[in-house]
């Protein structure tokens, strides 16, 4: 009985122990998943530190950058190009290898804020070393501060004008100027100028970058003459007779309203088989004589620009017609005058005439205005 009741109680006190054990096991375990947790804690904290700590510096580094920037106006003279299709951050570059800004980034911070730094020109311009980028920016959207080298050429004028002009632009001498405009396929100038210049550099006004050559100026003025004519709906097959038109009406007409007139005239005398007898044809061919009127010396001259001696047209054009003078050429007025004449030397007035009687009555009006204005002239 005893026995029994000791083995009961041993049988007791081994369960409770047991119980215990496991217990203490299971709080073991939790203790070792808590400090592994805390150590993965521990360990994503310092994780999150460094890189929060990385961002910021990487934050305040990145603006210290965008705002290194000049102060002032600048010193020391520097050219610098921008080129065709050149972005902001290229623009940008091109002045921090020069030194114009202090950093990239100043300057794309300006042009980005700016709504017309898109309308910067390529070209050349003046800047200043160490500029304050929104100072740099002002100078490139300023157009007198680009290096230009302009050219104006007057309507009227014929090749020698042109050549003079274009020595004087690009500082070639005359004899390099005439070289280039020989080789007339690299000027774009088309078969059916018959290889002759004259007529087709458009007068105007162009600007060139620093450096042009006398080629690149010529092929500017051919290519505008080209757009005129395209412009006015002339043929290629027509663009001759049409600047040859055109160039007599400039030389002839006084007064814009007139240049249709004449040109009607023109046509009208063309298409009657009649010599044009045009004082401005002949001083082509003569263009060392003084005065206004042809002399009966210079009308004998032999030549094919004699409209006084040859029907038809002049073989080429006698001068550079403007874009008035070839719209004219283009859309004549209609009317029957066969004749005009200036009879007023001073106002450019005109008169016209369907016949020659009535013409001779111009002329003595023309006559009248020289004796009372002029004196008698040959």
């Amino acid at each position: 009985m005893t026995d029994l009741f000791e083995a009961e109680a041993t049988t007791t006190t081994t369960s409770l122990d047991l119980r215990r054990l496991q217990r203490q096991q299971r709080r073991a375990k939790r203790r070792k998943w808590a400090l592994v947790l805390i150590a993965v804690g521990l360990v994503l904290v310092a994780l999150g530190a460094s890189f929060s700590y990385n961002f910021v510096q990487e934050s305040f580094h990145k603006e210290d950058v965008a705002l290194a920037d000049y102060d002032g106006l600048g010193q020391g003279a520097i050219q610098i190009e921008i080129k065709p299709g050149d972005t902001g951050a290229m623009i940008a570059q091109t002045l921090y290898e020069h030194d114009v800004v202090a950093s990239v980034e100043a300057f794309t911070k300006v042009y980005s804020d700016s709504t017309d730094a898109r309308s910067i020109k390529p070209g050349f311009y003046f800047m200043q070393r160490r500029m304050k980028a929104e100072y740099a920016l002002a100078l490139l959207l300023d157009p007198n501060n680009r290096d230009l080298r302009k050219i104006n050429v007057p309507e009227g004028k014929t090749l020698p004008f042109y050549y003079q002009k274009i020595a004087d632009l690009t500082g070639a001498s005359l004899d390099e100027v005439e070289a280039a405009a020989a080789d007339t396929d690299k000027l774009g100038l088309p078969a059916e100028a018959g290889g002759n210049l004259e007529g087709w550099l458009f007068p105007a006004t162009y600007e060139f970058n620093p450096g042009v050559t006398p080629t690149a100026v010529m092929q500017a003025m051919v290519k505008k003459t080209i757009d005129v004519l395209d412009a006015q709906g002339v043929a290629p097959a027509d663009r001759e007779r049409i600047l040859t038109v055109a160039s007599l009406v400039e030389q002839e007409a006084k007064l814009a309203d007139d240049r249709p007139l004449i040109a009607g005239v023109i046509y009208n005398r063309l298409s009657q088989d009649w010599k044009l007898e045009l004082d401005s044809t002949v001083k082509y061919v003569s263009p060392d004589t003084e005065g206004a009127f042809v002399t009966q010396d210079e009308k004998a001259i032999d030549s094919p620009y004699n409209t006084y001696l040859y029907a038809g047209l002049p073989p080429a054009p006698i001068s550079g017609a403007g874009e008035a003078s070839i719209s004219a050429a283009v859309s004549p007025a209609q009317h029957d005058y066969m004749f005009f004449v200036t009879v007023n030397l001073q106002t450019g007035e005109t008169a016209y005439a369907a016949t020659f009687a009535e013409h001779q009555k111009n002329v003595q009006a023309l006559q009248a205005w020289i004796q009372a204005n002029v004196g008698s002239q040959e």
